[in-house]
């Protein structure tokens, strides 16, 4: 849970105070007819970069250095007001500012030309003064705030240096930092770095490319229209809305305020449209930014805050969570523009630092007054949040899931990787490391934490039931595992183990590894289907995918990770004895009467082999076809008499999986192209059980990387050469359409098509049939297309797919593509 919230901070993000100062002064910005607050009231010292801006009471505090100074006090629509301080001045300093005389009527025009003449200016002015600006550097104060629908729930601040370079980008050093009693120091994420400014191009909004109203091609994208004119002290100021001409790209709405003479903007109210959307388990997102720009009395127009107001939804089916309501406002002070900056600055790609000298207290709030104030409600949150307020219970769900869910626990990272006595790389599993939490653990919490129950249904096995058991040494350097269990179908027991071992001190780059196993094992290899899944099917009745026999290996590995390109290469020595499982069972619990088809014998003997693979896998191959992923895994393997093997062959496999974004790209999820090649090929004596295969579906189950009109088995060969694609349009169509019900819930549609084809030699086609009574699985082409409906109910898709080689339509369901 923690990490969710994590997350959902740093989609919403898109700082030293002075401590020198001469004078102090503070008080409330107000409308003189009305007397309320002015909120977001610029406080500038005339001559420098220096100021502040009230918070929404129209309360201020800030340092005046150099006395006598010039306070100038402004806020559109209004009159500035300019006062001087002295050193014996009163600390207290109020403002009353009469309303600029205006017409509060709209401004009628013809068509849209003023507004595209002003903003024509606007944009060509900033390109002059935009050129000549390399650098700045500026002190910052921000503030988050974090609430459900009832309170606040935490409180984050810091005081912090920001820093920009024009080709560089941003850089932040925290100086010092508070927050509520139930916030760690950590979790702290208050600062400017990752703040819009609204004078850029291009903006980066919750991870959406977004065009500014500034950009040079501004008009391709934006409506102007001039909604009112008001006044700041005597120039003309101009309110202009500003609309979506593109309605499929990711855009903003709303108002910003353009200074006339100047052609610059004072102010932008905007929030993005409604193609800034998000996928589950977010169901609404609602989003706004404000922010001031001032020149300073020179010529660069530098952004004086930001503020941000959002709510998120979370929620899936039986799962709803509290609103999440998010609200930051951030004050930019004291700019020096186009001084050098410090290269160690940009040493490494951490935007944000910490001042590990300064950060150890919060003394810079203690001392320092330009941040600014807390509302009365803020400074009561910070009086009674303590640390038993957490963020768990605060955005604890409702609904008949949130029983299942542990907010307790929380995995830690572990970078190494095994290679054992299969084929898959996987990383150490944290929750069986036995290490002790931050209270102390007992050696029973430990070992119970290494223990997992392992089961598995299929016509061979029938049921399988048993254990296994993983244990890692202090520091994580040897893993030890362990598994047993019992098939209650063919009456075999299922044993073995291995020891990995990652010899290189302070690196887990390279690992070690020997195993031994006697256990069933699937005549193909498919990365779609895993066990979990064809067991779950299986029991309802579906035909099994898988052909099986009993094998027993010993097995010796090594594998090292490589750091450019970052990928994995292993070698293997195998030593293993097949064996056929005659026995199969057509018995499923939830389908009396099934038929399934005989389990076939294999080529049995001894396979002796090396074997040499590379792969940059990242486990997302292998979740049925809801992330995209860009992957690969080429492999070897040799067996040959020498090696006292039964049989002489080389096998050469590969499998690739790219994706694409094709248009739309300034989305957070831009249409995408999504490939899956598979292609083998083998010389000498192959057995069956090394047959490469052209997956198809698990009955209705079709995911992505299956020919969807294979039903129930794959496509084997000796030689195999597959491709499927498709292209996810999500949402596009149905807006284009008009659709917004479907838009709404996310419904998407996607485009597949696949081809392929495999080769087995006739002689052991009939040597299959004549044992084992039907042929093996081989096609000399298949082909086919097919169109999704993606994201019903957010969690599923359906397939409609047309046979090109031969007549056939097939309907299939499957997980819905979220990524």
């Amino acid at each position: 849970m923690t990490y969710i919230f994590r997350f959902l901070l740093l989609i919403f993000l898109m700082m030293p105070a002075g401590l020198s100062a001469q004078k102090v002064i503070r008080g409330t910005i107000t409308d003189a007819e009305t007397g309320e607050g002015l909120p977001n009231a610029n406080i500038l010292v005339e001559g420098t970069y220096r100021g502040t801006i009230t918070n929404l009471d129209g309360e201020y505090t800030l340092t005046v250095p150099d006395i006598p100074a010039t306070v100038l006090v402004r806020y559109i629509g209004y009159n500035s007001e300019r006062r001087e301080i002295r050193q014996n001045s009163d600390e207290k300093q109020d403002f009353a500012l009469q309303p600029a005389i205006f017409d509060l009527g709209e401004v009628v025009v013809t068509g849209e030309d003023k507004a595209i003449r002003i903003m024509r200016e606007v944009i060509r002015r900033k390109q002059i003064w935009r050129a000549s600006l390399n650098t700045y550097r500026a002190e910052a104060y921000t503030r988050q705030r974090l609430a459900n629908d009832t309170s606040i729930v935490s409180i984050s601040e810091s005081i912090s240096e920001a820093f920009w370079d024009k080709e560089k980008g941003h850089r932040e050093v925290v100086k010092s930092r508070r927050q509520t009693a139930n916030i760690e120091g950590s979790d702290n994420f208050a600062g400017v770095s990752y703040l819009p400014n609204f004078y850029d191009d291009n903006l980066d909004i919750a991870g959406f490319d977004v065009v500014g109203v500034t950009n040079p091609k501004a008009f391709d994208y934006y409506d102007f229209k001039i909604l009112s004119e008001t006044r700041l002290d005597d120039k003309i100021v101009y309110e202009i809305g500003v609309s979506a001409k593109r309605k499929l790209q990711p855009t903003f709405e709303g108002t910003i305020f353009v200074l006339d003479e100047d052609f610059a903007l004072l102010s932008v109210d905007l929030k993005p449209n409604d193609v800034v959307t998000f996928p589950v388990p977010i169901q609404d997102f609602d989003l706004s930014y404000e922010q001031q720009f001032n020149n300073f009395g020179g010529d660069y127009w530098l952004p004086v805050d930001v503020r941000i107001n959002g709510t998120v939804r979370v929620g899936l089916i039986g799962l709803r969570f509290p609103p999440i309501n998010f609200s930051q406002i951030a004050r930019i002070s004291n700019y020096q523009v186009n001084v050098p900056l410090p290269d160690s600055l940009y040493e490494n790609y951490n935007t944000m630092r910490v001042d590990s000298v300064t950060i150890r207290s919060d003394s810079l709030f203690r001392k320092s007054v330009d941040v600014i104030p807390l509302s009365e409600i803020e400074v009561k949150a910070y009086e009674t949040i303590d640390s038993t307020t957490t963020l768990e219970d605060a955005f604890r769900p409702t609904g008949f899931l949130a029983r299942f869910i542990d907010f307790d626990d929380e995995d830690e990272n572990n970078d190494g990787y095994t290679v054992g006595s299969g084929d898959n790389t996987t990383k150490p599993d944290s929750a069986s490391t036995g290490k002790n939490d931050k209270k102390g653990s007992n050696i029973f919490k430990a070992l119970r934490k290494g223990f997992k129950l392992d089961g598995r249904f299929n016509r061979v096995d029938l049921l399988y039931a048993g254990g296994r058991y993983n244990l890692y040494t202090k520091g994580q350097k040897v893993r030890f595992n362990i598994f047993g269990g019992y098939s209650f179908g063919y009456e075999e027991a299922g044993y073995g183990g291995s020891v990995s071992v990652w010899p290189l001190k302070g690196s887990s780059r390279l690992v070690l590894s020997a195993g031994y196993s006697a256990a069933t094992d699937s005549r193909y290899k498919t990365t779609l289907y895993p066990e979990v899944l064809t067991s779950a099917l299986n029991v309802l009745g579906v035909p099994d995918y898988h052909d099986y026999y009993r094998n027993e290996k010993i097995t010796l590995a090594a594998g090292y990770r490589f750091r450019k390109p970052n990928m994995i290469g292993r070698i293997y020595l195998r030593s293993e004895e097949h064996s056929s499982i005659e026995y199969y069972s057509s018995y499923s619990p939830l389908a009396l009467g099934l038929n399934r088809r005989p389990n076939p014998t294999i080529d049995e003997g001894y396979v002796r082999s090396v074997t040499l693979s590379l792969d940059n896998l990242s486990g997302d191959e292998k979740a049925l076809g809801i992330i995209g992923n860009n992957s690969f895994i080429l492999s070897a393997e040799f067996s040959d008499g020498a090696l006292g093997s039964d049989y002489d062959f080389a096998r050469f496999n590969l499998e690739v999986y790219r994706q694409f974004n094709t248009i739309f790209k300034r989305r957070l999820f831009p249409n995408t192209l999504d490939l899956r090649l598979m292609a083998g090929t083998s010389i000498g004596d192959l057995p069956y059980q090394r047959y490469g295969i052209l997956d198809g579906t698990a009955s209705y189950f079709t995911p992505f990387g299956s020919f969807r009109t294979q039903r129930n088995l794959p496509l084997e060969g000796e030689h195999y050469l597959g491709l499927v694609a498709e292209h996810n349009f999500r949402t596009v169509p149905f807006e284009i359409l008009g659709l917004d019900i479907l838009v709404d819930q996310g419904v998407g549609l996607v485009v597949f098509g696949g081809a392929g084809r495999t080769w087995i030699d006739e002689d052991r086609k009939q040597q299959f049939l004549d044992t084992n009574g039907y042929n093996l699985r081989q096609e000399d082409l298949i082909a086919e297309i097919g169109v999704s409906v993606n994201s019903i109910f957010s969690v599923f898709r359906v397939d409609l797919a047309q046979r090109l080689d031969e007549p056939g339509f097939f309907v299939g369901l499957s997980l819905a593509r979220w990524f």
